[in-house]
């Protein structure tokens, strides 16, 4: 209740008159109740009586006056009657208010004076002496007319003379703004009226207006104390929605059967304007690629409490659509899925998908069923969603997208296609004794065929270059190492030195530091392949000369090179074993009977057996050095003398003067025939991949035994 000015508590307002005779009226002052006071004329009345006696009239006899001083009194409260927990019957406070809806405040006006009294009835949008609203008001509740019901004052039906009573004013009806309702001394009027709240307010606006009630008796006599307030106050009350969504984040698409598995929690989050939520909708329009492995409703769960799913289509996409007919102010419910993701559909490198969900409420009514594309203010009137650009949430901006307790996260998921292995084994040719000229390079290659860079920070890789150890002889050169890459699309080359993880070490590793940022801004790209460009010796590389350390020629060995893959989705290990060959000089001596010494004898004579020889007859020898190297692989073998020592025979035969020859097959250059007082000779051949140089001469067998 709005209290009097003059007495900030519920007071009776009262205004008393002295009626008599006189027909002066006294100046109306306060009295000591709060109310006032009005003298009037007093009421005399004197009897006379006639009478005779014998038929003799008498004289008129006169009474002595006797005199009524008529006292009124004038009393009346406004209370409110909304139980709003606060202190006091003159305001109602923090009632609920929808957008577009309307909120009923009711109130009490009760004569409880002594006389018959007008009010005068207002609703107002105004501010009064006891708003307890902080700052100003969102918005002014406005006028509307209030509907009444006439009772007793103790709440009773009236009594059949208080009805006859009434004398035209109606006991139920409707006070159209700024008119009027007489009351009895001791009934009272039930008042009522809607105050709208308009459809743009949002959660935690709030209205305030005022019912007034002024006195017609105190207007005449106490104009300054003759209308009481009541202040109404509103706040739109609207569910807060959280949506949490959290999804599988990393997607590996070399599977057979990819999937991802769904989780999305929301909540009508707590708040001071929250209001629980009813017959909402909460959906999930997949995005392009991904589907229910069954397409029904028994691929999703709903947990925390009740909730109907329902599948249904929006345009070439499933959608998932849970209908909750009641989730309370701090409840939650908790939906989980699986789909199928279409590799197809994400081939780009780094891609990714965004998977949102969104929530439909309405002021009033059940959202569902829910049309492929709802229409804002028919379908819904609150539209909640991970994705910001669409959300119509109708809560304060502190409560909404990114902060406060109506935060929202959608579901991201990245995916990856890594393929990324080692291939091309090479075979590989040394000499006996490589040196550091000599040594053969192998070249691996790591292929990314797959669809997201390789040999990042997020996906580094490791290669290892081991020693099969076959051959002590033969490994592979610790160290740095040659690396050239091959951009997609044959881009230019680009070539650069690595260094081991370890010093003169065989591990190796790819990452964004290990690869140029200028040469590799995104690793090694889909498509692209980096050639690894290793070495491997033979023998003593320092001082190659050290035939101790020579490998054999015709010996091998091998080398593992091994590639791995980590970060996320990381491919299995994969290797590939490069042969290395040792190749070099293969010397075979055969000799033929040339029985009349004539020189000329068939090739085919030539044996590598013993020959039965008589004195006086001729042998000839040759020897041919086979250069084993191939010709794809190998190497020329230069500075080549081949020797045969005249000790080898001399005992027994003589050497042929003139017949030491030589040759050698195409491309090869024959070396010069020579003698030397211990030696047959043919002196700096050169013989290519292949090749083979012959040294011949021939020998008489003595005849001197």
């Amino acid at each position: 209740m709005k209290s009097n000015p003059f007495n900030y508590t519920l007071l009776a307002v009262g205004v008393v008159a002295a009626m008599g005779i006189s027909t002066g009226a006294n100046a109306a002052t306060p009295n000591t109740t709060g109310g006032v006071s009005a003298g009037a004329a007093a009421i005399n009345n004197v009897a006379t009586a006639n009478y005779s006696v014998a038929g003799i009239p008498q004289p008129n006899v006169t009474s002595n006056t006797v005199t009524v001083n008529v006292s009124e009194t004038a009393n009346f409260a406004l209370v409110s009657t909304v139980d709003d927990g606060s202190i006091g019957d003159d305001t109602a406070i923090n009632q609920t208010a929808t957008p577009g809806g309307t909120t009923i405040f009711t109130h009490t006006l009760t004569n409880t004076g002594n006389v018959t009294d007008t009010y005068t009835v207002n609703t107002t949008g105004n501010d009064s002496p006891l708003v307890t609203i902080p700052g100003t008001p969102d918005y002014a509740l406005g006028t509307a007319p209030v509907t009444f019901t006439i009772v007793q004052a103790n709440g009773t039906a009236l009594t059949p003379a208080q009805v006859t009573a009434l004398n035209g004013q109606a006991q139920t009806g409707t006070i159209p703004n700024g008119q009027t309702i007489r009351l009895q001394p001791g009934t009272r009027a039930n008042l009522s009226y809607e105050a709208a709240t308009p459809a743009a307010r949002n959660g935690n606006d709030k209205g305030v207006g005022t019912l007034t009630a002024t006195s017609t008796f105190f207007t005449t006599n106490q104009p300054a104390n003759a209308t009481l307030v009541n202040e109404n106050q509103t706040i739109v009350r609207l569910p807060t929605f959280r949506i949490a969504k959290s999804a599988t984040s990393t997607v590996d698409l070399t599977a057979a059967t990819p999937q991802i598995t769904y989780s999305i929690v929301v909540t009508n989050a707590t708040t001071s304007y929250s209001a629980d939520a009813t017959d909402i909708v909460i959906r999930d329009v997949l995005p392009a690629g991904l589907s229910l492995p069954n397409g029904a409703a028994s691929d999703v769960t709903v947990t925390g409490g009740a909730g109907t799913a329902t599948i249904s289509t929006v345009g070439t996409r499933q959608a998932i659509n849970v209908a909750v007919a009641d989730l309370a102010v701090g409840a939650s419910r908790t939906i989980a899925f699986t789909v199928n993701v279409d590799k197809t559909q994400y081939t780009a490198a780094n891609s990714s998908v965004t998977n949102n969900a969104e929530v439909y409420d309405k002021f009033v009514g059940p959202v569902s069923p829910l049309p492929a594309n709802p229409v804002l203010g028919t379908d819904y009137d609150i539209l909640d969603s991970t994705d910001s650009k669409i959300d119509v949430t109708r809560i304060p901006d502190d409560a909404g997208e990114g902060n406060g307790a109506g935060i929202d996260s959608p579901g991201v998921t990245s995916f990856t296609r890594r393929a990324v292995i080692v291939s091309n084994p090479t075979t590989r040719e040394v000499p006996p004794a490589s040196g550091t000229a000599s040594q053969a390079t192998h070249s691996t290659l790591i292929t990314n065929s797959g669809q997201d860079g390789e040999g990042t920070n997020a996906n580094p890789l490791t290669f290892t270059i081991a020693d099969g150890g076959n051959n002590g002889a033969v490994r592979p050169v610790t160290g740095p190492v040659s690396a050239t890459y091959t951009p997609p699309g044959n881009g230019a080359p680009v070539t650069i030195t690595l260094q081991p993880t370890v010093p003169d070490g065989n591990t190796y590793t790819l990452n964004g530091t290990t690869l140029p940022a200028a040469q590799f801004p995104n690793g090694i790209a889909p498509g692209g392949v980096l050639a690894i460009n290793y070495k491997v010796s033979s023998g003593n590389v320092t001082t190659p000369a050290t035939t101790d350390d020579a490998a054999a020629v015709g010996s091998t060995e091998t080398t593992i090179v091994t590639l791995t893959p980590a970060g996320v989705g990381a491919p299995s290990a994969t290797t590939v074993t490069d042969t290395t060959n040792v190749r070099g000089l293969a010397l075979v001596k055969s000799q033929a009977l040339d029985e009349t010494c004539s020189g000329t004898v068939a090739a085919s004579t030539f044996v590598q057996t013993a020959l039965n020889a008589a004195p006086d007859q001729c042998v000839i020898y040759r020897i041919q050095a086979t250069n084993t190297s191939s010709a794809a692989l190998g190497f020329n073998l230069n500075a080549l003398t081949i020797s045969d020592l005249l000790s080898n025979f001399s005992a027994g035969a003589d050497l042929v003067a003139n017949s030491p020859a030589t040759s050698v097959t195409a491309s090869s250059t024959a070396g010069t025939p020579s003698t030397s007082s211990n030696a047959v000779l043919g002196t700096n051949y050169t013989l290519v991949p292949g090749g083979v140089g012959t040294l011949t001469f021939k020998i008489k067998i003595k005849n001197d035994r």
